[in-house]
């Protein structure tokens, strides 16, 4: 069990214990000025008073923050199980119906602890049972002049005491079980959410060791590709003006993989540069990547609207900067008449994000594209491997920002970027 579920049953039991000191008090209020049954009210009272010290220790015990062992929380149920032991032994024992709490402490340790524990605070709480059955002050029930008056029988309160203890027991063991239940529910979400993300570092491993096998051996046809583009282009020096804008358009591409190739190889050597924050205007540094693509599709329509200041800024890095070209790239390719990309701040749970939005008008994507990507490499295009895009999704995630496509009807899709705001 993990550190921080026992902290939230600890809790749990500390709210829990405060409801019953309230009552306790309640309780024997009630037994003497209503029923009008004589208790040996020092005692009680001294017992209720170490009960509230002892949960005034929790409450500064949930201030720490060292973690809750299991150890521990079996001290404190142990705790309750005998001050209620002590408790019952000055108001009837066995007699008073609400021995049935001790079953709420041991519902508790059950579900919570491991066995051991359970079996040994059974042990307890039966030792404490079989004790109170022949040890115990009884309650001065049926003697009163009063109780007679009115006809009420030691028979009757017992029976509406065990009315009221069974109630008490169903609503604390409902509450607590569905609170508990709650915790388990949750650690099993982070759970899922720990081996998903898991999959998906152990798939960008793999991917990291292929690119930079695939970078060594793209090296040499892409040494000899550039040469003979350029004996090429000597050779149809008086070629026509369409076939001399292929060759320096194919020239271009080609020197454009031969830099992404040996900036790869120059990250595996200084990988730290890669990953090294550097903290930005968001606008000026999204404007630096419109920029970027815009000179790889020369006459493209980008639109860039940013509505944030100077003092609005994101910690950045050439990871980020990549995995923000290829979105919009993949956007440009759908849609070169029309890529816009605005920039806002908006606030999810309390935290503030820059929030990025990039639209485009082109075909939009299908249920299985919206299912499938960022959870594992997928594409539509025709010789696409969908690399890109998984790999800029996990670039964003790293970064704890987070990122989600959507068609936006009748034409085109929206993609939406939220990355951690930084007031400079």
């Amino acid at each position: 069990m993990s550190n921080s579920a026992n902290h939230i049953h600890l809790k749990r039991l500390f709210h829990l214990r405060n409801f019953a000191f309230i009552g306790q008090i309640i309780a024997v209020g009630f037994t003497l000025n209503v029923l009008d049954i004589h208790l040996p009210v020092s005692n009680v009272s001294f017992i209720i008073l170490l009960f509230g010290l002892f949960n005034l220790f929790v409450w500064r015990r949930l201030k720490n923050s060292e973690p809750v062992t299991e150890n521990e929380i079996f001290i404190h149920l142990m705790f309750d199980v005998l001050a209620l032991a002590l408790l019952l032994y000055f108001t009837g024992g066995a007699t008073n119906p609400f021995i049935m709490l001790f079953l709420f402490p041991l519902t508790i340790t059950v579900t919570i602890l491991p066995v051991r524990y359970a079996w040994l605070l059974a042990i307890i709480t039966v030792i404490c049972y079989s004790l109170l059955m022949f040890f115990y002050q009884p309650l001065p029930i049926g003697h009163n002049e009063s109780h007679a008056h009115n006809g009420t029988s030691e028979y009757n309160l017992h029976l509406i005491g065990m009315w009221m203890a069974f109630i008490l027991n169903a609503c604390l063991i409902t509450y607590y079980v569905y609170g508990m239940g709650n915790t388990l529910r949750h650690q099993q979400k982070q759970l899922t959410k720990a081996r998903e993300q898991s999959i998906r570092d152990e798939q960008l491993v793999v991917l990291g060791t292929l690119a930079a096998s695939t970078a060594h051996e793209l090296g040499t046809p892409l040494g000899t590709m550039a040469l003979l583009v350029n004996e090429i282009k000597d050779e149809l020096s008086n070629a026509k003006p369409a076939v001399a804008a292929d060759i320096n358009n194919l020239k271009k591409q080609i020197n454009r993989c031969k830099q992404s190739l040996a900036d790869l190889s120059a990250s595996v050597g200084a990988s730290s540069n890669l990953f090294d924050n550097q903290q930005q205007s968001a606008c000026h540094y999204l404007q630096q990547i419109i920029t970027e693509v815009k000179d790889m599709h020369p006459g493209i329509s980008l639109g860039f609207h940013c509505t944030l200041d100077e003092s609005n800024n994101l910690y950045t890095d050439r990871t980020l900067s990549l995995a923000l070209i290829n979105i919009i790239d993949n956007a440009v390719e759908a849609s070169p008449e029309f890529v816009e990309l605005s920039v806002d701040y908006t606030t999810i749970n309390s935290t503030d994000y820059i929030e990025i939005v990039i639209r485009d008008h082109g075909p939009g994507l299908s249920d299985e594209a919206l299912d499938k990507i960022g959870q594992q490499p997928y594409s539509e295009k025709e010789l696409g491997l969908g690399l890109g895009l998984y790999l800029a999704y996990a670039a964003i995630r790293r970064r704890k920002g987070n990122i989600s496509q959507q068609n936006c009807p009748p034409k085109g899709s929206k993609t939406l970027i939220h990355l951690p705001r930084i007031i400079k």
